[in-house]
């Protein structure tokens, strides 16, 4: 596990550091959730694009075959547990 420090700016960005960014493959324009824990402690996700997309378009699929409304929330439930 990496462990690495850095700064927020005036702003509120924070620069991920460079053997981070590395280590987790992160590009310009990488996406990330952001989630806090408690007052202390946050929680960044990186998120894959492609998969999300892939995932809306299996639910969008099954929905044009005419799912039931508790069918649809269990195809959004199985997605995320997955995740």
């Amino acid at each position: 596990m990496e462990v690495e420090t850095t700064k927020m700016s005036t702003r509120g960005q924070i620069i991920i550091p460079k053997e981070i960014r590395a280590y987790i493959n992160a590009e310009e324009g990488t996406l990330f959730t952001v989630a806090t824990l408690d007052e202390e402690t946050l929680i960044m996700k990186k998120l894959d694009k492609q998969k999300l997309v892939n995932e809306f378009k299996h639910i969008r699929d099954r929905v044009k075959t005419k799912l039931k409304k508790e069918e649809i929330l269990d195809e959004f439930k199985a997605a995320r547990k997955s995740n």
